[in-house]
């Protein structure tokens, strides 16, 4: 059974959130709900309602798939989404320490650190 979360952009601030269990959105990938076959169609139509009230835009869900023990985004953008850039360190979201840690182990480049 795939599993999967409901994503959209927040149309005050257009970060990426998630939906929770609660049908709120989140910002952590973490903390949104959990939704399999059975439950996407219903889960994207709570999302076109919220989108419907103009509380988020672009509402999709994201396939996830078990890697090393964690659910993880099957697709790169939806990792980039989730986790923060791919470049570099320093467009890592503040608000959010765990942008600066990659899901794929890959340490981040610290331009002028000795």
């Amino acid at each position: 059974m795939s599993q999967y979360v409901i994503t959209a952009n927040d149309l005050r601030d257009g970060l990426v959130v998630y939906l929770d269990s609660e049908g709120d959105w989140c910002s952590s990938l973490e903390d949104g709900c959990l939704v399999g076959d059975v439950d996407l169609q219903a889960a994207l139509a709570e999302g076109k309602r919220a989108e419907d009230d103009q509380r988020v835009v672009g509402v999709y869900e994201v396939s996830l798939a078990l890697q090393d023990g964690r659910l993880m985004p099957e697709r790169l953008r939806e990792r980039i989404r989730a986790f923060g850039p791919s470049t570099h360190v320093d467009f890592a979201r503040a608000d959010m320490p765990e942008h600066l840690t990659h899901p794929d182990g890959v340490e981040a480049v610290r331009f002028g650190a000795a």
